[in-house]
């Protein structure tokens, strides 16, 4: 369990996100917590020592959580550098043809995609209609110990936070990461009108549970068709899309 040294020692952290920029020059760390007279709200994580400590208390790192391949609060240089690599690694691969030809340009094929360095995913296709990818995002829910991925994008000066909701994390029960998801997109440093959920289809359509619930969330099935695509890549083989506004 994580805790805030602080006025209120009972203060938790309850999920962790972390950002890296599309250059993967910046990684930066978010917490949701619960806090004396504010209920639970996301703070920017906030560097030792920092003058800027009151915006976000400090964590106390001997009982930084470790679950779920997490990252140490408080980060070393070492540490930073495979994260900000490590997360857009790992959204990549979540991405199917579609995703890939809207977001990471139609040149790189999924096999590719696989074994290509993540700074190259700034690739666009010439005609410049690609919607751009401005950050790539992991989340730890330590409540239900579910890991979500996903990527920000900026389209037409509107931000959407795309988040793969995979197996386990529906398998996991949805509620407390749909909150601290919502919330998070809310967060200044995100600032997206709306969530899309990226389900994973399957055989036996049993998909079909997750959407109903989160139908019951506001969430609603869509395309991709607004950020772009075209030559029918609005839909997915791989994913259900459903959005909500946030």
């Amino acid at each position: 369990m994580q805790r805030f040294v602080d006025k209120n020692p009972q203060s938790t952290v309850l999920a962790s996100c972390y950002s890296v920029s599309m250059d993967l020059a910046t990684l930066n760390g978010f917490h949701y917590c619960t806090t004396n007279g504010a209920g639970v709200q996301w703070y920017p994580e906030v560097p030792s020592g920092s003058k800027t400590a009151n915006a976000s208390p400090p964590l106390d790192t001997s009982l930084a959580s470790t679950m779920g391949g997490s990252y140490p609060v408080n980060h070393s240089l070492e540490q930073k550098g495979e994260a900000a690599h490590t997360i857009p690694e790992e959204c990549e691969r979540l991405f199917c043809d579609a995703l890939s030809a809207i977001f990471l340009g139609e040149r790189l094929s999924r096999q590719e995609l696989l074994g290509v360095d993540a700074s190259l995913t700034q690739i666009n296709n010439a005609d410049g209609e690609h919607s751009r990818i401005q950050m790539w995002v992991e989340v730890l829910d330590y409540t239900t110990d579910a890991i979500y991925r996903g990527f920000v994008t900026d389209t037409n000066g509107e931000r959407t936070l795309f988040v793969f909701l995979m197996e386990t994390a529906v398998g996991h029960g949805l509620k407390s990461g749909l909150i601290a998801l919502f919330e998070l997109a809310s967060v200044p440093a995100f600032g997206c009108s709306q969530i899309i959920a990226c389900v994973p289809r399957s055989k036996d359509g049993s998909e079909l549970e997750s959407v109903r619930n989160l139908g019951w969330c506001g969430f609603s099935l869509t395309t991709l068709e607004q950020f772009g695509a075209r030559n029918g890549n609005c839909l997915s083989n791989r994913w259900l899309f459903l959005s909500a506004e946030a």
